[in-house]
C-alpha cells in the first residue's frame, strides 16, 4: 500500500503551538481515512532539503509543501520546482509539478481569503484587502495588521493554529488551484 508523506514550510517546534496538528486539522476535511504524513520541515530552505534528501521509505510517495513569497504563474511555479531541482544536494527524491505545490504567496494568504472566519473568532476585517488574496504581497504583514486593529497580537505559530483548521477546504480549492491540485494528488 502507498504511504504519502508530506513535508510542509513550517516550524517543527511546538512551544508555540502545533503547526502539524493544524495542518493536520485542515486536511482531515478533505482526506479523512487518507491521511499523509505531515511533516514540519521549519524553515522553506530546511524543508527543501528534507523533501530532497531523506532516504525513501518502501511504497513512499513523497509531496512538498511551501510558500511561494510571489504570485505564481505556471511559467513561476516550473521556474520555481527548476531551482529546487537544480540543487546540488544528495537526492533521494526528485522535485515535479506532481509533487511540488505552493502556498501562494504565504499559507496566511489562505486566511485572508475568508475574512467571514476571521471576523468569526473576533477580528475587525475592514482592512483585508479586497483583491485576491494570492496577490497580496506579505500576507503575513496583512494579518498581522488585522491583528493590531483588532487589539490583538499575531504571532505566525500560536495564533496561526488557533484559525487555520476553521477554514473552508471547499472555499480554498475554488479560491486556490495549488491547494485544489495538492487535495487531488494526496487522495
Amino acid at each position: 500500500m502507498e504511504k504519502k508523506v508530506i513535508y510542509i514550510e513550517g516550524t517543527s517546534d511546538t512551544d508555540n503551538g502545533n503547526l502539524r496538528t493544524a495542518f493536520s486539522k485542515l486536511f482531515e476535511k478533505e482526506l479523512k481515512g487518507r491521511m499523509p504524513q505531515v511533516i514540519m520541515g521549519d524553515g522553506k530552505e530546511q524543508t527543501i532539503d528534507k523533501f530532497l534528501t531523506k532516504p525513501l521509505a518502501a511504497n513512499e510517495r513523497r509531496f512538498l509543501l511551501i510558500d511561494s513569497d510571489q504570485p505564481l504563474l505556471d511559467d513561476t511555479k516550473q521556474r520555481l520546482i527548476k531551482e529546487i531541482k537544480d540543487r546540488k544536494v544528495n537526492k533521494k527524491q526528485d522535485a515535479t509539478a506532481e509533487n511540488v505545490y505552493y502556498m501562494v504567496q504565504e499559507a496566511e494568504a489562505w486566511i485572508l481569503s475568508q475574512p467571514d472566519i476571521l471576523q468569526y473568532v473576533g477580528f475587525k476585517v475592514s482592512s483585508v484587502p479586497k483583491c485576491h488574496a494570492s496577490e497580496i504581497s506579505k500576507p503575513s504583514l496583512v494579518l498581522s495588521d488585522v491583528y493590531r486593529k483588532s487589539g490583538k497580537h499575531y504571532h505566525k505559530v500560536s495564533e496561526f493554529v488557533k484559525v487555520f483548521p476553521l477554514l473552508d477546504t471547499t472555499m480554498l480549492k475554488k479560491d486556490f488551484k495549488e491547494f485544489d491540485s495538492l487535495i487531488d494528488a494526496l487522495q
